[in-house]
């Protein structure tokens, strides 16, 4: 969008490729090290969250809920979406099945879904 490289040329595809990925996974690292000063924030926290919102069908109880589960998992979707395939799509789902990820749905989204 407008970039332009050192010698004002366009930057190519192949070349946007890696950044994009350094983007995606620094978003999550940066995001990860934030919300583990969330209360109760773990990837066990978010596996129990995540069980108990596929066991209901739907949103978790106030005290169920634990902060930051939900973003590293939008995260983690997205970082999949774009990739599609290959080591940082499976990398992705690697994360994703760490963290027990379920999305809103009807009913919920699963990672294997």
């Amino acid at each position: 969008l407008g970039r332009t490289l050192s010698d004002g040329s366009a930057p190519q595809p192949s070349t946007q490729r890696p950044f994009a990925m350094f983007r995606a996974v620094a978003a999550l690292c940066f995001a990860s090290a934030a919300w583990a000063r969330a209360p109760g924030f773990s990837e066990e926290g978010c596996v129990g969250m995540f069980g108990t919102m596929k066991k209901l069908g739907g949103p978790v109880p106030p005290g169920d809920y634990v902060a930051g589960c939900t973003d590293v998992c939008d995260q983690i979707r997205s970082m999949k979406a774009f990739w599609k395939t290959g080591e940082h799509a499976e990398y992705a789902c690697e994360q994703a099945n760490k963290f027990g990820c379920v999305w809103q749905g009807t009913p919920p989204v699963t990672a294997a879904d």
